[in-house]
Protein backbone atom coordinates (compact mmCIF):
# COMPACT_ATOMS: atom_id res chain seq x y z
CA UNK A 1 0.00 0.00 0.00
CA UNK A 2 1.14 3.47 -1.11
CA UNK A 3 1.77 6.23 1.80
CA UNK A 4 -1.55 7.91 0.61
CA UNK A 5 -3.41 5.32 0.61
CA UNK A 6 -2.36 4.83 4.74
CA UNK A 7 -3.27 7.75 4.98
CA UNK A 8 -6.35 7.80 4.19
CA UNK A 9 -7.28 4.87 6.50
CA UNK A 10 -6.15 7.05 9.33
CA UNK A 11 -8.15 9.92 7.89
CA UNK A 12 -11.34 7.64 7.47
CA UNK A 13 -10.36 6.30 11.31
CA UNK A 14 -10.34 9.88 12.71
CA UNK A 15 -13.30 11.24 10.87
CA UNK A 16 -15.13 8.02 12.33
CA UNK A 17 -13.54 8.51 16.12
CA UNK A 18 -14.73 12.08 15.84
CA UNK A 19 -18.50 11.49 15.01
CA UNK A 20 -18.45 9.00 17.39
CA UNK A 21 -17.26 11.38 20.33
CA UNK A 22 -19.65 13.78 19.44
CA UNK A 23 -22.50 12.16 19.44
CA UNK A 24 -20.90 10.42 22.93
CA UNK A 25 -20.41 13.90 23.90
CA UNK A 26 -24.05 15.04 23.01
CA UNK A 27 -25.92 11.92 24.68
CA UNK A 28 -23.77 12.62 27.84
CA UNK A 29 -25.04 16.06 28.36
CA UNK A 30 -28.47 15.46 27.16
CA UNK A 31 -29.02 12.35 29.59
CA UNK A 32 -27.32 14.33 32.14
CA UNK A 33 -29.63 17.26 31.59
CA UNK A 34 -32.66 14.91 31.50
CA UNK A 35 -31.69 13.44 34.88
CA UNK A 36 -31.38 16.37 36.37
CA UNK A 37 -34.42 18.17 35.07
CA UNK A 38 -36.41 14.91 36.61
CA UNK A 39 -35.09 14.85 40.01
CA UNK A 40 -35.73 18.61 40.12
CA UNK A 41 -39.03 17.89 39.52
CA UNK A 42 -39.75 15.25 41.20
CA UNK A 43 -38.36 17.22 44.40
CA UNK A 44 -40.76 20.09 43.74
CA UNK A 45 -43.64 17.76 43.16
CA UNK A 46 -43.32 16.13 46.73
CA UNK A 47 -42.60 19.42 48.58
CA UNK A 48 -46.24 20.73 46.76
CA UNK A 49 -47.88 17.58 47.93
CA UNK A 50 -46.41 16.74 51.40
CA UNK A 51 -48.93 17.36 54.38
CA UNK A 52 -47.72 20.31 56.30
CA UNK A 53 -48.70 18.90 59.22
CA UNK A 54 -46.43 15.53 58.63
CA UNK A 55 -43.52 17.09 56.63
CA UNK A 56 -41.17 14.79 54.49
CA UNK A 57 -38.19 13.70 56.39
CA UNK A 58 -34.80 15.59 55.44
CA UNK A 59 -32.97 11.82 55.41
CA UNK A 60 -35.48 11.17 52.37
CA UNK A 61 -34.30 14.22 50.36
CA UNK A 62 -30.15 13.21 50.89
CA UNK A 63 -31.42 9.25 49.74
CA UNK A 64 -32.87 10.81 46.84
CA UNK A 65 -29.53 13.10 45.63
CA UNK A 66 -27.65 9.52 46.47
CA UNK A 67 -29.53 7.62 44.20
CA UNK A 68 -29.18 10.42 41.36
CA UNK A 69 -25.73 11.10 41.68
CA UNK A 70 -24.87 7.09 41.49
CA UNK A 71 -27.19 7.53 37.81
CA UNK A 72 -25.46 10.47 36.66
CA UNK A 73 -22.17 8.89 37.87
CA UNK A 74 -22.82 5.51 35.96
CA UNK A 75 -23.76 7.42 32.88
CA UNK A 76 -20.50 9.27 33.24
CA UNK A 77 -18.30 5.47 33.36
CA UNK A 78 -20.24 3.98 30.76
CA UNK A 79 -19.13 7.18 28.29
CA UNK A 80 -15.61 6.96 29.64
CA UNK A 81 -15.15 3.33 28.80
CA UNK A 82 -17.22 3.66 25.20
CA UNK A 83 -14.43 6.73 24.88
CA UNK A 84 -11.37 4.42 25.92
CA UNK A 85 -12.83 1.60 23.57
CA UNK A 86 -12.87 3.70 20.83
CA UNK A 87 -8.92 4.72 21.13
CA UNK A 88 -7.53 1.31 21.87
CA UNK A 89 -9.64 0.50 18.66
CA UNK A 90 -8.17 3.43 16.90
CA UNK A 91 -4.64 2.41 18.40
CA UNK A 92 -5.59 -1.11 16.60
CA UNK A 93 -5.79 0.40 13.14
CA UNK A 94 -2.64 2.36 13.21
CA UNK A 95 -0.31 -0.75 14.44
CA UNK A 96 -1.75 -2.92 11.96
CA UNK A 97 -0.94 -0.68 9.19
CA UNK A 98 2.78 -1.50 9.64
CA UNK A 99 1.80 -5.27 8.61
CA UNK A 100 1.87 -3.55 4.98
CA UNK A 101 4.73 -5.81 3.25
CA UNK A 102 5.21 -8.40 5.80
CA UNK A 103 4.52 -11.66 5.49
CA UNK A 104 1.45 -13.06 7.31
CA UNK A 105 0.83 -16.96 7.93
CA UNK A 106 -2.86 -16.98 7.28
CA UNK A 107 -5.35 -19.67 7.36
CA UNK A 108 -5.83 -20.89 3.73
CA UNK A 109 -5.93 -23.85 1.41
CA UNK A 110 -5.13 -22.23 -2.11
CA UNK A 111 -2.57 -19.68 -2.98
CA UNK A 112 -2.08 -17.92 -6.14
CA UNK A 113 1.70 -16.58 -6.44
CA UNK A 114 2.23 -14.13 -8.74
CA UNK A 115 6.01 -15.29 -9.02
CA UNK A 116 8.14 -18.19 -8.83
CA UNK A 117 8.80 -18.70 -4.86
CA UNK A 118 9.19 -21.53 -2.24
CA UNK A 119 6.06 -21.98 -0.65
CA UNK A 120 5.83 -21.78 3.53
CA UNK A 121 3.03 -23.17 5.86
CA UNK A 122 1.70 -24.67 8.34
CA UNK A 123 -0.53 -27.85 9.51
CA UNK A 124 -2.67 -27.28 12.50
CA UNK A 125 -3.79 -30.74 14.11
CA UNK A 126 -6.63 -30.96 16.48
CA UNK A 127 -4.91 -33.72 18.19
CA UNK A 128 -2.44 -36.41 17.79
CA UNK A 129 -1.83 -38.76 14.65
CA UNK A 130 0.15 -41.20 13.13
CA UNK A 131 0.11 -40.50 9.59
CA UNK A 132 0.13 -36.82 8.21
CA UNK A 133 0.15 -35.87 4.60
CA UNK A 134 0.04 -32.63 2.25
CA UNK A 135 -0.65 -32.76 -1.07
CA UNK A 136 -0.38 -29.43 -3.45
CA UNK A 137 -1.82 -29.10 -6.87
CA UNK A 138 -1.68 -26.76 -9.73
CA UNK A 139 -4.25 -25.10 -11.30
CA UNK A 140 -4.78 -27.58 -13.48
CA UNK A 141 -5.20 -30.21 -10.63
CA UNK A 142 -1.79 -32.11 -11.78
CA UNK A 143 -0.05 -32.93 -8.20
CA UNK A 144 3.78 -30.91 -8.36
CA UNK A 145 4.63 -31.65 -4.14
CA UNK A 146 3.78 -33.56 -1.48
CA UNK A 147 5.50 -33.81 2.14
CA UNK A 148 4.55 -36.85 4.80
CA UNK A 149 4.95 -37.01 8.80
CA UNK A 150 4.25 -39.84 10.91
CA UNK A 151 3.92 -40.00 14.60
CA UNK A 152 2.74 -36.15 15.57
CA UNK A 153 1.30 -34.59 18.12
CA UNK A 154 -1.33 -31.92 18.38
CA UNK A 155 -0.19 -28.83 17.44
CA UNK A 156 1.57 -27.08 14.63
CA UNK A 157 3.81 -28.29 12.05
CA UNK A 158 5.56 -26.18 10.24
CA UNK A 159 6.60 -26.99 6.71
CA UNK A 160 8.93 -25.24 3.85
CA UNK A 161 8.02 -26.25 -0.24
CA UNK A 162 10.53 -26.22 -3.11
CA UNK A 163 10.60 -23.58 -5.01
CA UNK A 164 7.17 -23.46 -7.81
CA UNK A 165 6.48 -21.16 -10.60
CA UNK A 166 3.95 -18.81 -10.85
CA UNK A 167 0.29 -20.07 -10.75
CA UNK A 168 -2.60 -21.17 -8.82
CA UNK A 169 -1.85 -24.28 -5.79
CA UNK A 170 -4.56 -25.83 -3.57
CA UNK A 171 -3.60 -27.77 -0.79
CA UNK A 172 -4.80 -31.19 0.91
CA UNK A 173 -4.16 -32.23 4.48
CA UNK A 174 -5.46 -35.70 5.54
CA UNK A 175 -4.52 -36.50 9.22
CA UNK A 176 -4.87 -39.77 10.89
CA UNK A 177 -4.86 -41.82 13.78
CA UNK A 178 -5.43 -45.64 13.65
CA UNK A 179 -7.45 -45.26 10.89
CA UNK A 180 -9.79 -42.62 12.13
CA UNK A 181 -9.70 -39.10 10.75
CA UNK A 182 -7.99 -36.52 13.09
CA UNK A 183 -9.14 -32.44 12.55
CA UNK A 184 -6.80 -30.30 10.72
CA UNK A 185 -6.18 -26.60 9.51
CA UNK A 186 -3.84 -25.70 6.86
CA UNK A 187 -2.07 -21.81 6.85
CA UNK A 188 0.12 -20.59 3.94
CA UNK A 189 2.74 -17.57 4.50
CA UNK A 190 2.24 -14.51 2.00
CA UNK A 191 2.63 -11.00 1.56
CA UNK A 192 0.64 -8.21 3.59
CA UNK A 193 -0.79 -5.59 0.32
CA UNK A 194 -3.03 -3.43 2.51
CA UNK A 195 -5.26 -3.17 5.08
CA UNK A 196 -8.88 -2.14 5.29
CA UNK A 197 -11.71 -1.44 8.17
CA UNK A 198 -14.81 -2.63 6.46
CA UNK A 199 -17.95 -1.25 8.09
CA UNK A 200 -18.38 -4.15 10.26
CA UNK A 201 -15.46 -2.55 12.46
CA UNK A 202 -12.98 -5.69 11.92
CA UNK A 203 -9.63 -4.98 10.51
CA UNK A 204 -8.91 -7.23 7.45
CA UNK A 205 -5.35 -8.06 5.66
CA UNK A 206 -5.55 -8.17 1.85
CA UNK A 207 -2.79 -11.16 1.36
CA UNK A 208 -1.31 -11.36 -1.67
CA UNK A 209 -2.23 -14.59 -3.60
CA UNK A 210 -5.42 -15.10 -1.20
CA UNK A 211 -7.36 -12.20 -0.47
CA UNK A 212 -9.10 -10.25 2.28
CA UNK A 213 -8.71 -12.44 5.74
CA UNK A 214 -9.11 -11.24 9.47
CA UNK A 215 -6.30 -9.96 11.14
CA UNK A 216 -6.66 -11.93 14.32
CA UNK A 217 -7.01 -15.03 12.36
CA UNK A 218 -3.18 -14.72 11.26
CA UNK A 219 -1.22 -16.46 13.54
CA UNK A 220 2.36 -15.69 12.64
CA UNK A 221 3.81 -12.16 11.70
CA UNK A 222 7.54 -12.03 9.86
CA UNK A 223 9.50 -9.54 8.26
CA UNK A 224 9.36 -7.14 5.81
CA UNK A 225 9.48 -8.83 2.25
Amino acid sequence: MSLPQVSSLDTARSASQSVDDNIAGNSTASGGMQLRNEFLQMMVAQLQNQDPTNPLDGSQYVTQLAQFSMVEGVEQLKVLQQKSIAMMDTQQVLQSTDLIGRDVMVPTVALKQGEEKAIRGQIELGGAADQVELKVFDEHGTLVATRNWGESKAGAIDYDLPVLPAGAYSFEVKASLAGNSVQSKHYAASTVDRVTLPGTGEIMLEVAGVGEVPLFSAIQFGKSA
